[in-house]
């Protein structure tokens, strides 16, 4: 099940993108849902393959949707339509190559994740970052967040450690990031929908810290941290960030 958070934020970019003057890149979108509906599943495929590839081009403000929804109702796709998935697969796997053979190009790195996430196979995210770590040490520190989440999830808490940097810093940068979300939330029509939404980014990304900072041995930061962190809210992520 996704998570509300991550949900709300697939509200809001199909909202952006129903919001914006018709293009290129969402009539192939659009025509890509129409098709699956028809069960046109070869061209459907194939309009999220010239979404992937062309989107930034027609319109830089694509750049989450073609990393979020896209790639998820692609997956979907892939479910009823396995070549579908398979093409999602050699585009992955392309783009794996090219960091390979040296590129440290953060956006690729970015949707080389994204893609891993939705085909739930993020152990490759953290395979790859793991091999930075020993050759471009300086490059997985660029895209340590983008990779933290995978990270935890492989249980990889010391390599986490290593790259977390002033987990201090870090803390009062979510809460930072919390806030502004927060004066956003007080702007919009679903008020409710964004506050929650807002705090449970803030939850998932402070729990992690938390458990990283615990399963290294910092446990006496960590429970200060959540402490802080409870203080801004009181959420079971938060709470339940220190039992292992």
């Amino acid at each position: 099940m996704m998570k509300p958070a991550r949900a709300f934020l697939f509200t809001m970019l199909l909202l952006v993108c129903s919001c914006r003057p018709k293009d290129q890149a969402g009539d192939a979108l659009d025509q890509a849902r129409q098709l699956v509906r028809e069960g046109k599943y070869e061209e459907a495929s194939q309009k999220y393959i010239w979404f992937h590839h062309h989107a930034l081009s027609v319109d830089r403000s694509y750049y989450g949707v073609r990393l979020s929804y896209a790639l998820a109702e692609w997956v979907e796709l892939g479910k009823k339509y396995p070549k579908a998935l398979d093409e999602l697969k050699k585009i992955r796997d392309q783009k794996t190559s090219r960091l390979m053979a040296g590129e440290t190009d953060r956006q690729l790195f970015h949707e080389l994740e994204s893609i891993n996430k939705y085909l739930t196979e993020s152990k490759a995210t953290v395979e790859l970052f793991k091999k930075f770590d020993e050759t471009k040490p300086q490059f997985a520190s660029s895209v340590y967040d983008l990779a933290e989440e995978a990270l935890v999830q492989a249980e990889e808490y010391s390599l986490a450690r290593k790259y977390l940097g002033n987990p201090s810093e870090r803390f009062n940068a979510t809460k930072r990031k919390f806030e502004q979300g927060m004066r956003f939330a007080r702007t919009s029509r679903n008020l409710e929908l964004s506050r929650k939404a807002f705090e449970g980014i803030f939850a998932e990304e402070v729990a992690r810290l938390i458990t990283v900072l615990n399963r290294t041995g910092d446990r006496t930061l960590a429970q200060e941290m959540q402490t802080d962190a409870l203080k801004v809210v009181d959420t079971p992520a938060i709470r339940d960030a220190l039992k292992h």
